[in-house]
């Protein structure tokens, strides 16, 4: 089992004169915000006093943070969860959990490892270093055999692999 934090936002900048921070959400559901009682800042808790989605983006306020001045100093801060606090959709993986993994088709051909994951609109993109050369493809259902963060382990199906692989040089 995977233990310990998962990063989910990013303090952008302080909102008004009351200690309230804007979040970038590094999350696929901003929403996920509404419903935190306690996150991370620099390993140290704070209560979530407030939370705030709307088309401007994502506002919190946090427990001890009482002005501007205390706002300011979480800016470029990162926000992190309780892995078991963290809400995963069945079936889906954190991101954060595959970086690193390694990446093979199903053929035993052995890729590289997973060195980033772009997110764009219509698909993912999965970015794997084998080396100094990146292969990139989208995260389409077909292509996937079985992901297992837990092993470390990446499967592709070789065929629809090839045909949607990237490779740069």
């Amino acid at each position: 089992m995977l233990h310990g934090k998962i990063v989910i936002g990013k303090v952008t900048r302080p909102r008004g004169i009351s200690g309230e921070v804007k979040i970038e959400p590094l999350t696929d559901d901003p929403r996920r915000f509404l419903s935190l009682k306690t996150v991370f800042v620099d390993g140290e808790p704070r209560n979530v006093v407030k939370a705030q989605v709307t088309p401007a983006g994502v506002f919190v306020a946090l427990e001890g943070v009482a002005d501007r001045d205390a706002a300011e100093t979480l800016r470029g801060k990162l926000l992190q969860v309780e892995r078991t606090d963290a809400v995963k959709p069945e079936g889906r993986q954190f991101i954060a959990d595959l970086i690193g993994c390694e990446v093979r088709l199903d053929d035993g051909t052995s890729v590289g490892a997973l060195d980033d994951v772009l997110q764009y609109g219509a698909a993912d993109v999965y970015v794997v270093k084998s080396g100094r050369r990146r292969v990139m493809f989208p995260a389409l259902k077909r292509v996937f055999v079985d992901e297992d963060p837990e092993r470390g382990v990446i499967v592709l199906d070789a065929k629809a692999f090839s045909e949607v692989a990237v490779y740069e040089d």
